[in-house]
């Protein structure tokens, strides 16, 4: 698993903020953190993610929140990252604070890669290895598992609270934006 740290001064305490590569915290979240008071002592949060599927143009209908990174005060005894991750879903929530994307990728080969290094091997079979069957279940918005519990949904690609980056560069992010109207779904090796 691959995580991002971020350390934060604020008020003279230091701030952990540990995540997935594809949990994005809200620039407003951080704008509201760097300007807030802080309780001493502070106690660990988790970040609420709103949850995607292959951009930000598929929401998950039924797993509308994502558990995502974790907030904490930083100190040299502090846990390590994975401890914090377990400990998680007892940390009091701090809602709509990130974006979960999951299944972002510019490449069938990074699919590929996650579906392969995935812990439930049983799902990792040629059927969903497939470049053809990729491309149409990225562009229609289906389930590249076939779960029937992960339904999703259009959403509002133009979302202000979306990264910055996207914004200032839609063209090379389109694979984010709108993967539905993107000739192979956008993804820049077939």
């Amino acid at each position: 698993m691959m995580y991002i740290f971020h350390l934060f001064l604020f008020f003279r305490k230091f701030l952990l903020l540990t995540s997935d590569v594809d949990e994005i915290p809200k620039a407003r979240f951080i704008q509201a953190l760097a300007s807030c008071q802080l309780y001493v002592p502070f106690q660990p949060a988790v970040l609420q993610c709103d949850y995607h599927y292959y951009s930000f143009e598929y929401t998950a209908v039924r797993r509308h929140f994502w558990p995502g990174g974790t907030l904490s005060q930083f100190s040299p005894n502090a846990k390590i990252p994975s401890d914090l991750r377990t400990a998680r879903l007892n940390y009091r929530h701090i809602p709509d604070a990130c974006f979960h994307c999951s299944y972002c990728f510019d490449t069938l080969a990074s699919v590929r890669l996650k579906l392969s290094s995935f812990s439930h091997t049983d799902l990792d079979i040629e059927k969903y290895r497939d470049q053809e069957f990729l491309i149409d279940r990225f562009q229609k918005g289906i389930d590249l598992l076939d779960r029937h519990s992960e339904e999703l949904r259009r959403s509002d690609v133009y979302d202000p609270d979306l990264p910055r980056l996207l914004q200032l560069e839609p063209n090379r992010f389109m694979y984010m934006l709108n993967r539905s109207s993107l000739p192979n779904a956008g993804f820049r090796d077939v």
